[in-house]
């Protein structure tokens, strides 16, 4: 093991939040218990990951746009979520210094919804000890196609010729221009991305576990980030002497 092991610590951490659903199934409980356990444990790893272990960004998935085809109830009460208990994590955020923000498509979210995610953003906008970025109605290829628009209309407009485009272009046409992910936690035993933060991910460590989300403890995130200590992250060049 190299010895430099106990210094790597990522910057960016972006967690897929899956199992809720199995997690209330296994207990007959409704799914929406679920969803609130999800959120209490949430809030849990926010505080811990950002506030207490330093990680500096944190990307959380809590809804995709195909999460929309979900039964209607279990959607709306999602949204209840959203907008009633997850001012209080910006609350805690701010607290600590911490900036809260919201990558994904604001177009078929309710009011209620935007105004939530409005008062968290406006709240910590000034922020800088941290930042918690959720990921909500967001899909990564409805974001390249965004930032592909984006970059079009420029181009169209005169402001910026192709040959200027570059990775850069891209990265400040994204919903947020934040670091690449250093290290991409999964729960509940799926080994897939979901459309998440793809371009964001090219380089990142990723790190499955069967753990749903629900009994994801401060223990489970402090074992990915172990894992992650002892990853040799070449970034496509050697292997470290």
């Amino acid at each position: 093991m190299p010895q430099d092991t106990a210094a790597r610590f990522p910057t960016h951490v972006a967690i897929i939040v899956d199992g809720n659903r199995r997690w209330a199934k296994q207990r007959l409980m409704p799914v929406s218990l679920g969803h609130k356990a999800g959120f209490d444990r949430l809030r849990e790893i926010t505080r811990y990951a950002v506030g207490d272990r330093g990680v500096y960004v944190l990307s959380l998935y809590v809804f995709s746009t195909e999460n929309f085809s979900r039964d209607v109830k279990e959607v709306g009460y999602l949204m209840d979520l959203f907008a009633n208990n997850f001012r209080t994590i910006a609350d805690e955020m701010n607290e600590r210094g911490c900036k809260v923000l919201f990558s994904g498509r604001r177009e078929g979210l309710q009011q209620r919804v935007l105004d939530a995610m409005d008062y968290m953003m406006d709240l910590t906008k000034d922020n800088d000890k941290g930042i918690v970025n959720f990921c909500l109605n967001y899909g990564s290829h409805a974001e390249l196609t965004d930032a592909m628009r984006a970059i079009a209309g420029e181009v169209k407009a005169g402001a910026l010729q192709p040959e200027e485009i570059n990775e850069k272009t891209i990265e400040s046409h994204l919903y947020r221009d934040l670091p690449p992910v250093d290290l991409m936690i999964r729960t509940s035993g799926e080994e897939r991305l979901s459309n998440f933060l793809l371009w964001q991910c090219a380089y990142s460590e990723f790190y499955f576990t069967p753990v749903l989300f629900p009994d994801f403890t401060k223990e489970c995130f402090d074992k990915a980030l172990e894992e992650y200590a002892r990853r040799d992250r070449r970034m496509g060049g050697n292997t470290k002497k």
